[in-house]
């Protein structure tokens, strides 16, 4: 994988990011948005290393279940220049929810093949499968998720900061900013059946959900099946186009300019030339 700058380890959103990739006015506009929409619910965000992401979870294992392996640096060899963490403070400064990605370079294998071999989540996937831990998948997408793609997950909400509406917001935060970061062609997460039954695919705005494909077995977080979910650029984008122009219509506020469709589908017409070359 080509090296990439590091990603931010500190500071507030957005203050700290920069657009690198995409549609300026788009991204500009929905990233100051969800910042301010995060205020509004009593929640600042700012960029974190990976190994307090690591210790919030720890410390709030009450309520969250260990992290899945590939977000965890000690196991997964990720670093700042492939992956990042935010955090949301309440007004006391605690820690109350966060979200994290890390990107992958598929270029020459996909999905399917990387869960299978556990290679997505250890870089020492053998001591891994020498203990029994494997990972299943049955999804029929999992043989075309490939290229540049974008893992994100590592939500979690504080009980009291629950029923917000924050899964509306970090997961939109942490696919866009991957997307103006590293030019993806994709982003997938996986739901835990339970999380998948309670709405968050819908709330996160994910467009592609197959129930049920892919199951862990023996691994640190436990024997758990999940959904995998995934979203094209294309679509990421026209989410967030949909996602401003549901909030103009609430609040009064511009809808997305003129422009940015037709930069949203030259991001369509050029994975689909990518697709025609491989």
């Amino acid at each position: 994988m080509e090296p990439f700058n590091r990603c931010p380890t500190s500071g507030r959103f957005p203050a700290e990011l920069q657009i690198v990739h995409g549609p300026v006015d788009l991204l500009g506009r929905f990233f100051l948005w969800a910042d301010g929409e995060a205020l509004d619910r009593g929640v600042t965000l700012s960029f974190a290393p990976l190994e307090e992401l690591v210790a919030v979870n720890r410390a709030n294992s009450d309520t969250w279940r260990p992290l899945v392996p590939l977000f965890d640096p000690a196991v997964a060899g990720i670093n700042a220049q492939t992956a990042f963490a935010m955090l949301g403070r309440n007004n006391a400064g605690e820690v109350v929810a966060t979200q994290a990605a890390r990107l992958y370079d598929w270029s020459s294998t996909c999905f399917r093949d990387e869960a299978i071999s556990l290679r997505m989540f250890y870089t020492d996937p053998a001591t891994a499968l020498a203990r029994g831990e494997r990972c299943t998948v049955s999804a029929p997408s999992a043989s075309l998720i490939s290229g540049r793609v974008v893992f994100s997950g590592a939500g979690w909400y504080r009980p009291d900061f629950r029923g917000k509406g924050l899964a509306t917001i970090l997961p939109r935060i942490s696919r866009a900013y991957a997307f103006t970061r590293w030019l993806t062609d994709c982003t997938i997460s996986m739901f835990a059946d339970a999380v998948l039954a309670g709405g968050m695919a819908a709330r996160c705005g994910y467009t592609n959900v197959e129930p049920a494909s892919v199951e862990l077995v023996n691994s640190p977080i436990g024997n758990l099946r999940f959904a995998l979910v995934s979203m094209s650029t294309a679509e990421n984008l026209a989410d967030l186009a949909a996602m401003l122009a549901n909030a103009a219509a609430r609040e009064g506020l511009r809808t997305a300019p003129d422009g940015v469709a037709a930069q949203i589908d030259s991001v369509d017409d050029r994975g689909a030339e990518k697709a025609r070359r491989a």
